[in-house]
């Protein structure tokens, strides 16, 4: 491989290097740990211990107020007084299913209706599924 030598010469005039364009700083938020899976707590099953500060409860299949407590340890064994938070677990919708033709001809339509089926607020129905469960 062969040198060439190189050179260089600068005939301009001279500049002032320009100003630092400024930097905005851009808040990241930082999402919570992940928690654990969901969890179901029940009389059987009434507690659960985790390293995480955040849990997801599957809720009892009831409806009223539920009360939680927490006590949380510290890495020399020391525990806190419990804390506790009562929750309203909202009741199920009532579905209510009728018609105005009881009886008709094999072939022929039906209406059925469920406008009198309620959700208690703040829970609104999103859905009816209607199915047939029985033929002659």
């Amino acid at each position: 491989m062969e040198n060439i030598p190189f050179s260089s010469v600068f005939t301009g005039a001279s500049q002032p290097a320009p100003e630092p364009a400024a930097i905005t700083p851009i808040p990241i938020p930082i999402p919570p740990p992940p928690s654990t899976p969901p969890v179901a707590l029940s009389p059987t099953n009434p507690s659960i211990t985790t390293p995480s500060p955040n849990i997801a409860i599957t809720v009892p299949a009831t409806s009223g107020p539920v009360t939680f407590q927490l006590v949380v340890t510290d890495n020399l064994g020391n525990q806190s007084a419990p804390a506790s938070i009562t929750i309203e677990i909202q009741p199920a919708p009532i579905a209510v299913l009728s018609t105005s033709t009881p009886s008709v001809r094999a072939g022929s339509p039906i209406e059925l209706s469920a406008a009198n089926s309620a959700a208690q607020a703040p829970g609104t129905i999103t859905s009816y599924r209607y199915t047939l469960i029985s033929t002659p």
